[in-house]
């Protein structure tokens, strides 16, 4: 069987950037999920915005100006989120893999809604969150919902009996309801004890007086050494937020995660089991001091999140998406 993956993205990325910082979630899934399906035998191409290409016995990554020397080679074609890019190729079973809430004035904004129609692709979505945003009309040709893995590199990582019961990191976009967090430490955590830490995505502003640090952005390898010794992971959670790949990421690292539950948080979380979740603010400051606080509770989350470790592999997840590929 013979599957491509197409991402028209401008990032210039290919499978050798899998621990580069400059990777979001959409870029992680075409790398993983391709690598580790041409690892069960399947002939596998990727077209991207790559600087150099690849060749291999049965895993290709290619530049997207090469599309129409292969167009006709493909039994699958997957794209991220773009329905124009399927008019190219000539096949039967197309699927789109969403990372957006997509309506129907957004679709026809970017010129997406016709060649919906006129592939007909299912689209792949990444949660029930997500799921219930969108336009049903995106649902007439099917949906299902596929699964994050996490990266090997946190798989692997030895997980450290030491934890530093005085620091927590924020670890998503500045744009994930970091200011929700910021107001919450100020009023309702650092008054309460000057000890506690918070380490953040960089902002432009200087809150060192309130004990909130802007972290410093490394490559995977170093991020996942500065934050496995973390207390918790906070994470407000936000509306646009359709997966939340840093509370999977927490999670294998054996991370107990405080959220409020926007957006799909919800579904990353597990209250009392793999973290807390707060119903609002005035409860999200009381679960941040009580993550802090409560050494019992802790250990028992995080003994719940050993035992859970390794059910997020790409592995399991590559499974599960090759059998509804196949099977549609």
């Amino acid at each position: 069987m013979k599957i491509c993956f197409v991402d028209t993205n401008k990032l210039e990325y290919s499978f050798e950037d899998i621990n580069n910082q400059k990777l979001r979630g959409a870029e992680s899934i075409f790398i993983n999920l391709s690598k580790k399906l041409s690892e069960r035998g399947l002939n596998i191409a990727v077209f991207s915005n790559c600087k150099k290409e690849n060749l291999l016995k049965n895993y290709s990554w290619l530049n997207l100006n090469r599309i129409n020397e292969f167009k006709n080679n493909f039994d699958i074609v997957i794209s991220n989120n773009d329905t124009q890019i399927l008019d190219k190729f000539n096949c039967k079973k197309k699927f789109v893999i969403s990372h957006s809430i997509l309506s129907i004035e957004k679709s026809l904004r970017k010129k997406q809604f016709f060649s919906y129609f006129k592939n007909k692709p299912k689209y792949l979505l990444l949660g029930n969150y997500h799921k219930s945003k969108m336009s049903k009309i995106f649902s007439i040709y099917g949906i299902d919902i596929i699964n994050y893995g996490v990266d090997e590199i946190f798989e692997s990582k030895k997980i450290s009996n030491y934890n530093d019961n005085k620091i927590s990191f924020f670890t998503s976009r500045q744009d994930r309801n970091l200011d929700i967090l910021i107001d919450v430490w100020k009023e309702n955590i650092f008054n309460k004890n000057f000890d506690y830490k918070l380490l953040i995505t960089p902002i432009n502003e200087n809150l060192e007086q309130y004990n909130i640090f802007n972290r410093k952005m490394l490559n995977k390898e170093a991020f996942i050494e500065q934050i496995s010794k973390a207390r918790m992971i906070i994470l407000p959670g936000h509306k646009a937020e359709l997966y939340c790949l840093s509370a999977l990421e927490a999670s294998e690292l054996c991370i107990p995660v405080v959220t409020m539950g926007i957006g799909s948080l919800s579904e990353r979380v597990e209250h009392n089991i793999t973290g807390l979740i707060s119903k609002n603010k005035h409860n999200f400051a009381k679960d941040i001091l009580e993550m802090y606080q409560n050494d019992h509770m802790w250990n028992e989350i995080r003994n719940n999140l050993i035992s859970k470790r390794g059910q997020n592999s790409w592995l399991t997840a590559s499974k599960k998406f090759f059998e509804i590929i196949n099977n549609d």
